[in-house]
């Protein structure tokens, strides 16, 4: 729940009490109570909110406040049927409007969810809902989140007493009717994941031409939902963000943060510039930003500014930060008390130690979502960011040949390519088309550098997992292929590939992914 939502609350609880008759006609404390009760539905504090709204179901049942209280529980407890039935015969306008909000999300979420099917997650802290198109990640999504659950629960000393919903969807339009974002908003920026309402929702990878890296995607949402609940939604968007971004890969890897190769190249030009992302800009929303090149600017400033803070306070202090916000304190003056230098300071240390960075591996477009389905996608895709003429047409050449069939000259127009110096696109094409060739130890030898810059470059990835698997070096085989499944698990080279490595090594998983193999192979 919005501000705006609790404030409309506000708004109209104060006109129902104003047009009350009398005041010994209507329970003093009904509105007061009202309002405690939506603030606590909207700050995911659903149990205490529970035990207020059964006290109001016994003095006010059939008021619209009480009625719309009703259907809010249910929406934030995924009962969408049960949300609308609560709202039966009441106006759009009833509650200044909020009704209606919720009766749109409510039928919304109820149509877009048909036909989904829920698998809890391995440890059952997550119950995750998705249609049979997705049941090929549902477990690898369950399992990740379980390791979450256990390194956030270390780190922020939260977790979850229910289970927490997930929604997989199937289109990035279907985020837009479950929440308040637009489809502009969401091919503007990428946004392809949202933590609301006491859930994650998270749109499919299968939605996207090269896949996205959708187990970090969706812990950091469910980084999201724990800030949420520890500072009663009180943290402002930069350094909510901070910290989900912070977060994100704890599940697999111990604190700290890698910035991506497309982040590295925003910072470098932003220093080249001197043009940032203000903090306050970021405000309301990251998805409200022009473009997914700001928002993952953006999200470069703040994981580094909340990286400086970790370095010195650790998880205590940032436990700290988000506990003195609950209490009242604004983000700024939290961040003075712990870091113990006022926030203008920081600010400028913070800013200083951005040309610090160790930027090696940047590369312009890299980690773009692009949404869309089907067909193979273009060879020459994201040839224009070869910075060298004449790489660049041998370049375009080989992906051209590569297209008719023509592999191996292919190969050689790549070759002379490389020959001109160091690129990342060539490297990764050419090393794509050794491993077709079955010259697997060349290929090893050109995606694996890639794959240690930047471990979302599913491409080389893929290359990497799929020659090891030929020369049957299994674990290192497994690490590839594992870092191509965080990003694109709908390749049947990723899933039979990994299928082939865990039963090589009696891995237990083997049986999950080669039930995988078998369904993305359809």
């Amino acid at each position: 729940m919005t501000g705006a939502r609790a404030a409309a609350l506000v708004a109209a609880v104060l006109v129902a009490a104003a047009a009350a008759p009398a005041a010994g006609k209507r329970d003093r404390d009904l509105g007061g109570d009202t309002l405690r009760a939506a603030r606590l539905i909207g700050t995911t504090r659903l149990a205490d909110a529970r035990v207020l709204l059964a006290d109001l179901e016994k003095r006010a049942p059939t008021s619209p406040e009480v009625r719309w209280l009703r259907a809010e529980l249910a929406f934030h407890d995924g009962r969408y049927a049960d949300a609308l039935a609560a709202l039966d015969g009441l106006a759009d306008d009833a509650v200044a409007g909020q009704v209606g909000a919720t009766r749109a999300l409510a039928k919304g979420s109820l149509e877009v969810t048909a036909g989904f099917t829920r698998t809890p997650s391995p440890a059952g802290r997550f119950e995750i809902w998705a249609g049979p198109a997705d049941q090929a990640i549902v477990a690898v999504a369950g399992a990740a989140l379980d390791a979450a659950y256990d390194a956030l629960g270390e780190d922020f000393g939260h977790r979850p007493a229910t289970p927490v919903r997930v929604e997989l969807l199937g289109e990035p339009r279907d985020l837009a009717r479950l929440s308040p974002l637009t489809e502009q908003d969401i091919s503007t920026t990428g946004t392809i994941a949202l933590s609301k309402y006491g859930k994650l929702m998270v749109v499919s990878p299968r939605a996207t031409l090269l896949g996205y890296p959708w187990l970090d995607t969706m812990v950091h949402e469910y980084v999201h939902l724990v800030v949420s609940q520890l500072s009663h939604d009180e943290v402002p968007i930069w350094l909510h963000e901070g910290l989900a971004r912070f977060q994100q890969a704890r599940w697999r890897r111990g604190p700290g943060t890698t910035l991506s190769a497309g982040e590295k190249h925003l910072v470098r030009e932003a220093l080249r510039r001197g043009r940032w992302i203000g903090l306050d800009e970021m405000h309301p929303s990251m998805a409200k930003l022009p473009s997914q090149e700001a928002a993952q600017l953006a999200y470069a400033e703040v994981v580094t500014l909340v990286e400086l803070i970790h370095a010195k306070v650790g998880y205590p202090g940032l436990r700290q930060l988000i506990a003195s916000q609950r209490d009242g304190k604004s983000a700024k003056r939290a961040v003075t008390e712990v870091m113990g230098v006022p926030f203008a300071q920081l600010e400028r240390s913070w800013k200083a130690s951005l040309r610090g960075l160790d930027l090696a591996g940047a590369r312009a477009g890299a980690g773009r979502i692009r949404l869309g389905h089907g067909g193979s996608p273009d060879p020459n895709a994201g040839v224009d960011q070869v910075a060298s003429t004449k790489q660049r047409r041998l370049a375009r050449l080989g992906g051209m040949l590569r297209a008719h069939g023509h592999a191996e000259a292919a190969a050689v127009e790549y070759e002379k390519a490389l020959a001109l110096g160091p690129d990342p696109f060539v490297a990764g094409k050419l090393a794509h088309t050794l491993a077709g060739l079955g010259r697997h130890e060349r290929a090893i030898e050109l995606a694996s550098p890639l794959l240690a810059a930047d471990d979302g470059d599913v491409a080389a990835a893929v290359t990497l997992g799929t020659s090891l698997v030929a020369l049957q070096r299994w674990p290192d085989a497994v690490r590839a292929l594992e870092a191509a499944l965080r990003v694109s698990p709908f390749d049947p080279a990723v899933r039979c590939g990994l299928a082939q490595a865990y039963a090589a090594l009696g891995d237990g998983r083997a049986s999950r992914e080669q039930a995988a193999c078998t369904a993305v192979r359809r």
